[in-house]
């Protein structure tokens, strides 16, 4: 299998150029000599581990339905034992199909759109005079479901790290009767501050009309998310 590439000086060279026609190029080869002889088998060559018209179609809805690489490569070769392609393969594919699905649109655009298309509740606050994005809550209703059944016990906890934009990320996580934890809701935020965790606690208060005031709120010694947590949620017992 070839896994990497090895500079060998072979002079042989091709030119592309891009169209001003509709998506059109136009490729010429400037030397067409190599210094290798070609290849007598073509066992390792990337060319014969391509995906076919309905293969990648398979790829498409399987990556829709959050199916792992290696699964929807075991179903390939499951399918097909004839069948070439490797877990890069996949990768590429999916990169590909993944690229051409988020033309047009940034970053946050395309996780509105998720969290739309799969059915999350989510609620954001935006900058009143620059309109970028300040604040996002979203919650999966299957988390909203476990909270009206465990509503007693709630962590939260920022994490230490930001993403690329400067956001910490609050995470909200229940905990069953079992002593199991699940999460309940994942909050972008502008800053640690009380303000901003008071809007959280807000949206996860909204979330709550059918469910009991929980007992017990576990949280570091964090005064900011204190305050919010009294103020929110009066009635609590803080650790």
């Amino acid at each position: 299998m070839l896994i990497g590439t090895q500079k060998i000086e072979c002079p042989f060279r091709v030119k592309g150029l891009k169209l001003n026609t509709n998506d059109d190029w136009m490729v010429s080869v400037v030397c067409g000599t190599h210094n290798y002889s070609a290849a007598l088998y073509m066992e390792g060559h990337a060319y014969m581990g391509r995906l076919s018209a309905t293969e990648n179609n398979i790829l498409v809805d399987l990556s829709k339905n959050l199916v792992k690489p290696r699964n929807i490569l075991y179903t390939f070769k499951n399918r097909d034992p004839n069948n070439m392609s490797t877990i890069n393969t996949i990768y590429n594919a999916r990169q590909k199909f993944q690229t051409v699905e988020k033309v047009g649109k940034s970053q946050m655009q395309q996780l509105l759109s998720f969290l739309h298309q799969y059915g999350y509740v989510f609620f954001n606050r935006s900058n009143a005079h620059t309109d970028e994005l300040e604040e996002l809550f979203f919650t999966h209703p299957g988390s909203l479901e476990l909270l009206r059944a465990f509503s007693h016990v709630l962590l939260m906890d920022a994490t230490y790290k930001t993403n690329r934009f400067k956001m910490p990320l609050f995470e909200i996580v229940g905990v069953t009767s079992t002593k199991m934890t699940f999460c309940i809701a994942f909050v972008f935020l502008q800053s640690e501050k009380e303000d901003n965790y008071t809007w959280a606690l807000n949206c996860l208060r909204s979330t709550m009309d059918e469910c009991t005031t929980p007992r017990v709120i576990v949280i570091d010694i964090d005064l900011a998310l204190m305050r919010s947590c009294a103020q929110v949620f009066p009635l609590y017992m803080a650790h």
